[in-house]
């Protein structure tokens, strides 16, 4: 009897080592790429003057990877999300690139709105053989200060303005004057809105740079805007955009009005009031449903909590969703990239970006904005635009503008960039 527990008692605790042994080689032995996580990175305006443009996209890109997450993730594997704030500051935003690459070891990176962040991030994406998707509109992101690692998530300043400049002279004004923040984003808009304009039978009589953070506007406008100007683009946002707002209705309260896309977003138009009726702002996503309404479009809204007038659901404020989809929509192109490239890891990027290159995808819950593609020679994102009005303090689209007629002759050729 005292034997046969003895043989017992040796036999569970042998097998109580082979499964410890078994257990520790299991854990030390390395994974299949089946079974490693995918990692993005997102660098969110969280504080700083884009704190708003950094709450959205934080919570669309979770959004958008729980939603890929159930679907089965990308090639089988799961998807992480590793979020960093830039502070909208470019050296706050360097220094968080390396770290979501150097220390959390993400795969892909997006970001949030900022140009000067995106700027100074480009080189550190090639650097770190790392495939950053910037959805900040400067045109240089996807011109001379990109790379072939950068994929510009939205469209840029140079499309915008060529789309909307004809709509601009036959509907709001010929003569023009420039009214922008002086840093990349406002200077891009200065000078393509300058040059598109003229080239359709406008002219800009004026040109106007504002340092940022500028709470009195006054001593740029006074006496700055010639007396025959029709109209005014401008390009602002936040506070910038509210001080310029009110100064300008006390010095011109009869110009017509252009605002670059950002401008109004997230503003309830009917608290802006009278300096604000009949102000018009492009946008490469309208704010109330009815601007854009299928089915797609319906259910990605619904999918990140935002109701048909733009508003957050469960807290009634208005959502941020200028380039929402710019967060969401890059997740989704890299998973339909990744599984027609047979990318594993970093070592396949070169496969990975060649499949990238021109690759186009359809209007849905995945590309909710509508048709798009990223040009193979700039990586630029080419899609449509809107104008958009403020009347009777409400919102509603003014013009749609189709992709074909905001496409530009790209500044570079990305493809004969060496990897």
């Amino acid at each position: 009897m005292e034997r046969n527990v003895r043989l017992k008692v040796i036999g569970s605790v042998s097998l109580i080592v082979v499964l410890l042994v078994t257990m520790l080689v299991t854990a030390c032995a390395p994974k299949s790429a089946g079974e490693e996580p995918i990692k993005i990175g997102l660098l969110a305006n969280k504080t700083g003057g884009l704190a708003a443009y950094g709450y959205s996209h934080e919570k669309v890109a979770i959004a958008a990877v729980d939603q890929l997450n159930a679907e089965g993730g990308i090639a089988g594997r799961s998807v992480e999300l590793y979020v960093e704030d830039d502070e909208s500051k470019p050296s706050v935003g360097a220094t968080k690139f390396r770290k979501l690459v150097e220390n959390n070891g993400v795969d892909f990176v997006l970001d949030s709105n900022s140009s000067g962040v995106a700027v100074a991030c480009c080189p550190i994406a090639k650097e770190l053989n790392t495939i950053y998707f910037p959805c900040s509109s400067a045109t240089e992101i996807s011109g001379d200060k990109g790379n072939r690692y950068i994929f510009q998530a939205c469209t840029n300043v140079r499309e915008e303005c060529k789309g909307a400049a004809k709509f601009a002279v036959d509907n709001i004004g010929k003569k023009w004057v420039t009214v922008v923040v002086d840093y990349s984003w406002g200077q891009a808009n200065e000078e393509a809105f300058t040059t598109y304009v003229t080239q359709n039978g406008g002219t800009v009589l004026a040109s106007i740079r504002v340092p940022l953070g500028t709470s009195n506007w006054l001593p740029y406008l006074k006496g700055k805007i010639p007396a025959d100007a029709e109209a005014v683009y401008f390009a602002n946002f936040g506070s910038d955009f509210l001080c310029f707002l009110r100064d300008l209705y006390a010095v011109r309260p009869d110009i017509e009005k252009l605002g670059a896309v950002y401008a109004i977003s997230a503003r309830d138009p009917a608290e802006l009031g009278a300096p604000a009726e009949g102000l018009y702002c492009l946008t490469s996503y309208p704010t109330r449903l009815a601007g854009l309404d299928t089915p797609g479009n319906k259910e990605y809204r619904d999918i990140i909590g935002v109701n048909s007038d733009g508003l957050e659901i469960g807290t009634d404020k208005y959502f941020v969703l200028a380039y929402d989809w710019a967060v969401w929509e890059p997740i989704f192109a890299l998973k339909a990239a990744i599984e027609k490239s047979g990318w594993t890891s970093k070592a396949d990027n070169p496969a990975l970006i060649e499949t990238l290159e021109g690759m186009h995808f359809e209007a849905g819950v995945k590309f909710p904005q509508g048709d798009m593609y990223y040009r193979a020679a700039d990586h630029a994102t080419i899609a449509g635009i809107y104008v958009e009005q403020i009347v009777n303090g409400e919102l509603t689209v003014a013009a749609a503008v189709p992709a074909s007629e905001v496409v530009y002759t790209s500044l570079v050729d990305r493809t004969k960039e060496p990897f």
